[in-house]
């Protein structure tokens, strides 16, 4: 989001919730394979 002020184009990528940047951050255990799936697809892609 800070760079996105620059005018480059990004993506935010990551759970969404009520507690995300705050105290005591979580993410339900039940997200993390999709996630996972998500980060591992996109690197892959980079990467080549």
């Amino acid at each position: 989001r800070f760079i996105a002020k620059l005018g480059c184009e990004l993506i935010e990528l990551g759970p969404i919730n009520r507690s995300i940047h705050k105290i005591d951050e979580e993410v339900k255990i039940a997200d993390l394979p999709r996630l996972k799936g998500l980060y591992q697809g996109l690197l892959e892609e980079l990467i080549g």
